[in-house]
């Protein structure tokens, strides 16, 4: 579970050498990394830098790796990793096993792998990834070698475990890739069930903010009245903040048509409650939902985008009815990496703001890392 932000992320072949959760959170995105490079997301230099900036990747030590032409072999790799390690290596974790691997093996599977970046070596430490004794790394390597493993139904079942975690990125990390591989998934529809409160009717307008969900947030406390970021904004930065049950929400569902018809039902809820011209405090794919909004004819003031995947041109704001946008992330994000989106805007109108924090989804809605004078958060709006 991650105890604190990352600010100084390890080289990544030194990463699988280590043993600590900065260690392991930077296995994890290189192994996003790897998924990403393998199926070829990163199409073109311009769009490579998009999904795996070229700074991040220089801080990480990504050597460049073609995109494999179909699926690896998983049980000729399992049974080379066998022979070669005296060690049964199994696709899927049984439930409630001790997972004890020796850590030597991931250290010497990403030595071979950093010495010759191959699909093959590659593949050979996403496999051997898979019963890492630390759930986020396991998540990963199922997320990034789903489309490159020759028994992907069985990595499936990873990701599905991984939804249930007590770990919050790990939860979302798992989610968002089950939502990318097999969408009709039913224990996706567990995340799309509010757990707010009530909704009653509201009076005129008395707002000028308001927090809006990303996806597989619906019931989550934090942007609801009494949840940790919503108290925080409410109290220290925007007493205007919107905080009436009757806020708006939408499903959180992953999907392209969630989102329109979340824009569609923003746009609804602005004009039946006279609230246009609200700032706009978004995360993820929340962001994605209010840039549809203005393309549908909502006004909005400042629309503030908060670990705001890339999606361009699908998801862009109409830039005629938004007073200001301003992009707040972490580096090499690994929910941005599992979604496929770009890490960063590179548009003239958006003010990309980067954050010296790597990986964590989360982060931009924590109220410790708002507050820490260090970031100055607040400044950037």
């Amino acid at each position: 579970m991650l105890q604190g932000d990352v600010t100084k992320p390890p080289l990544a072949r030194e990463a699988f050498e280590r043993t600590d959760e900065t260690g392991f959170l930077t296995q994890a995105a290189y192994l996003l990394v790897l998924g990403s490079q393998l199926r070829g997301d990163a199409a073109g230099r311009a769009k490579l830098d998009e999904i795996i900036p070229k700074e991040d990747a220089s801080a990480l030590g990504v050597p460049p790796l073609s995109p494999s032409v179909g699926r690896i072999d998983s049980q000729r790799s399992r049974l080379s990793l066998a022979n070669r390690f005296g060690t049964s290596v199994t696709a899927v974790l049984p439930a409630g096993e001790d997972v004890t691997w020796r850590s030597d093996i991931f250290t010497e599977l990403a030595r071979d792998h950093f010495r010759e970046p191959t699909p093959a070596t590659a593949g050979n430490l996403m496999e051997a990834c898979l019963r890492h004794p630390y759930e986020l790394v396991r998540v990963a390597a199922a997320t990034a070698y789903y489309d490159r493993s020759s028994e992907p139904e069985k990595l499936a079942a990873i990701l599905e475990e991984g939804t249930r975690s007590v770990d919050f990125l790990t939860r979302q990390l798992a989610a968002t890739a089950l939502a990318q591989v097999t969408p009709d998934h039913t224990r996706l529809s567990d995340f799309t069930k509010s757990a707010g409160r009530a909704a009653r009717a509201a009076g005129g307008r008395a707002h000028t903010a308001m927090l809006i969900h990303g996806t597989f947030a619906l019931g989550a406390a934090w942007w609801q009245p009494g949840g940790d970021f919503h108290s925080y904004m409410l109290e220290e930065l925007r007493t205007d903040l919107y905080n009436r049950n009757d806020r708006f929400a939408w499903s959180g569902a992953y999907s392209d048509d969630a989102r329109e018809l979340g824009a569609k039902d923003l746009l609804t809820w602005v004009n039946s409650h006279k609230e246009q011209g609200l700032d706009l405090f978004t995360h993820s794919h929340g962001g994605s939902l209010a840039m549809l909004a203005s393309n549908k004819g909502l006004q909005i003031g400042e629309l503030v985008l908060l670990s705001c995947p890339v999606h361009i041109p699908k998801y862009q704001p109409d830039f005629k009815r938004v007073t200001k946008v301003v992009s707040i992330r972490v580096h090499l994000d690994l929910v941005i990496l599992a979604d496929r989106g770009g890490q960063r805007f590179r548009h003239a109108k958006i003010e990309e703001n980067v954050l010296p924090i790597w990986f964590d989804h989360g982060a931009t809605h924590k109220p410790s890392v708002w507050r820490n004078s260090t970031y100055d958060i607040p400044s950037m709006l």
